[in-house]
């Protein structure tokens, strides 16, 4: 979602079970990670949340240190998608996803582990719904209707 969605609609984060808070390792994005951090924790404390570092230079000096950002933001990051611009192009040119393309590069080996890490997220939940998931939708109607008022007779 966008921030501002984010913000102006808290409702949308009720039902969420895991939240992907995609980040670069800046300074400015350390500031807005531990701000998203702190509003998840507040308006979604159910929810698993799961920091990605996107666009990591293996090369070059970094305007902050890993360390130093997981040390902002209090927490580790997650998974950390290397920085890969000849499969980033190759892949925009063939109009494919990085993931596709770059199965054994390791961008896309960072981006098969997030994809699992949120399957088994998605899993443990739906086990965790399938006490419910014994009835059928009728029933579920029927359990509903139940549930509401019955109107009064004149």
């Amino acid at each position: 979602l966008p921030r501002h969605m984010l913000v102006q609609h808290p409702m949308l984060v009720q039902d969420l079970n895991s939240v992907v808070l995609v980040t670069e390792i800046t300074l400015a994005a350390a500031r807005d990670c531990i701000r998203f951090l702190a509003w998840f924790k507040s308006h979604a404390p159910h929810a698993s949340v799961l920091v990605v570092a996107n666009r990591v230079a293996s090369s070059g000096v970094p305007e902050l240190s890993r360390k130093d950002f997981e040390a902002s933001i209090e927490r580790k990051v997650d998974f950390v998608i290397p920085l890969d611009q000849k499969l980033a192009a190759q892949a925009a040119k063939l109009g494919k996803p990085i993931a596709e393309m770059g199965k054994n590069a390791k961008a896309g080996q960072a981006l098969h582990a997030l994809a699992g890490r949120l399957i088994s997220a998605s899993d443990d939940a739906s086990d965790a719904a399938s006490s419910d998931a014994g009835k059928s939708l009728l029933g579920k109607i029927g359990d509903l209707k139940l549930k509401l008022a019955k109107p009064k007779k004149a």
